[in-house]
């Protein structure tokens, strides 16, 4: 019996020690697992990538990742490719893309556009560091500049943006995690709803619960600069900080409040009056005007509208040109082809003004540079009923413009007022398009057709 129990022990303990050396063994055999593991966690080789945190396959994969030359990590998104994946985060984003133009529409593969109907419309063209965005909500024919980081250009016919130029023309943040290659990306109609949902559980000073102001994105827009407008129970109007206090900056007591995403600032209504406040909530602009728009953002010259009259004030709300036109600014519609976007300010400098029917031209010093008001048209429409012809209003690379008489003749006007180098006996002046060729074409009395081009360089332009 002594004998067999001692065999029982020492049997288990063996059993016991194959055991312990079994799991010994396991754990040391695990290790370079747990270590590839963790080492793959810590430094993945795939990029993941979440939108409002949906997660969504596949963008990792269409990025272009460069080093700029500091070193620094530089991603460019196709710009047509990547409204799919919204639209694969939230089918109710509904982008489309398109090459081309979006007014005329065109077929040209160094641009595209991309609409999300209702909301607004932003373009790109190779080689530009502007996109352009056109806003569907008011119905409004000024575009919107976002000057961006980077060119965009074009790689195996697809067109890349910075991610910049991206945040901007899309309304997000874009965020990468270069050590986790983890892509963040956080929508404006995610961000307004988170706050919306905050806005229904705070309430602000003596003013109580509050919400966010109508549905106009294009006032969503200010949350990317740490604000939000915001709307009391009396229905008045105010500005918060979305800092964790949700901070007032004007005191909801404005019956209108709007969002100038160019410049940063709000256009102010109180009692039928627009004044201009800055992001920080101090007045610029004093409420003393029946409208206030936004001439550029280079310039940050505003057209202020009074007594129905029209002038123009710095964004101080100094006087640059007295408020006693009838009209400031062009109807740049017909020249999109000619890539007019701003009608208020042509060639960076040129202010066109109308008066009793008649445009003159002031420069943004507020300097009327030509003889009076003595143009009947800008630009010129009546064009030759062609394919491929188009309406010219300006060739940038000479400084010039078309301005046109009260008999129907067009010549050029220089951005020092001077429009005598070439008398008015052109009966059109346009841009025609020859295998894909771009020629300024002007048409004599006769009906002869001149190169304008040529001209301009004999006279020294």
């Amino acid at each position: 019996m002594i004998e067999e129990e001692e065999y029982k022990n020492t049997k288990t303990k063996i059993t016991q020690r194959i055991i312990i050396l079994l799991v010994i063994i396991l754990f040391l055999l695990c290790i370079p697992v747990v270590a590839m593991i963790i080492y793959r966690v810590n430094n993945p080789t795939k990029i993941t990538s979440y939108i409002d945190g949906v997660s969504i396959s596949g963008l990792g994969e269409v990025i272009d990742i460069q080093k700029d030359a500091y070193g620094n990590t530089k991603i460019y998104i196709p710009i047509r490719e990547f409204a799919t994946f919204l639209n694969q985060a939230n089918p109710n984003f509904q982008y489309q893309t398109y090459k081309g133009d979006y007014n005329p529409k065109t077929e040209d593969e160094s641009k595209c556009y991309v609409i999300r109907n209702g909301y607004e419309v932003s373009l790109y063209s190779e080689g530009s560091k502007v996109v352009y965005k056109l806003n569907l909500q008011n119905g409004s024919s000024d575009y919107e500049e976002c000057f961006i980081d980077s060119e965009i250009y074009m790689n195996n016919g697809k067109l890349y943006a910075s991610e910049d130029a991206i945040e901007q023309s899309y309304n997000l943040y874009f965020d990468y995690d270069e050590e986790k290659k983890i892509i963040r990306i956080n929508t404006l109609d995610y961000l307004i709803n988170s706050y919306a949902k905050l806005l229904e559980k705070r309430s602000i000073d003596e003013y109580g619960i509050m919400s966010i102001s109508d549905n106009k994105y294009s006032n969503w827009k200010s949350i990317f600069d740490g604000l939000l407008i915001v709307k009391s129970s009396k229905g008045k109007y105010g500005i918060i900080e979305t800092n964790e206090d949700l901070s007032l900056v004007l005191e909801p007591q404005y019956d209108e409040i709007n969002f100038v995403n160019d410049s940063g600032t709000f256009l102010v209504k109180s009692n039928g009056k627009i004044g201009l406040f800055s992001e920080d909530g101090k007045r610029k602009i004093d409420l003393i005007y029946d409208s206030i728009t936004l001439m550029s953002k280079s310039t940050n010259l505003y057209v202020v509208r009074s007594n129905g009259q029209y002038g123009v004030v710095d964004e101080n709300g100094n006087i640059i040109i007295y408020p006693e036109y009838e009209r400031i600014g062009t109807d740049v519609g017909s020249f999109s082809y000619n890539g007019v976007k701003n009608g208020y300010i042509l060639l960076d400098t040129l202010i066109p003004i109308m008066q009793n029917g008649k445009w003159g031209f002031f420069n943004t010093s507020g300097q009327m540079i030509t003889d009076g008001f003595i143009y009947t048209t800008i630009g010129c429409t009546k064009t030759k009923k062609e394919n491929n012809v188009y309406p010219l209003l300006q060739i940038p690379e000479y400084n010039v413009i078309v301005v046109g008489d009260d008999k129907g003749y067009y010549t050029f006007m220089d951005t020092s007022g001077n429009d005598k180098m070439l008398p008015f006996l052109f009966t059109q002046i346009y841009i025609k398009m020859t295998t894909g060729e771009e020629s300024y074409m002007m048409t004599y009395y006769n009906n002869q057709d001149y190169d304008a081009i040529t001209y301009l360089k004999q006279i020294g332009k």
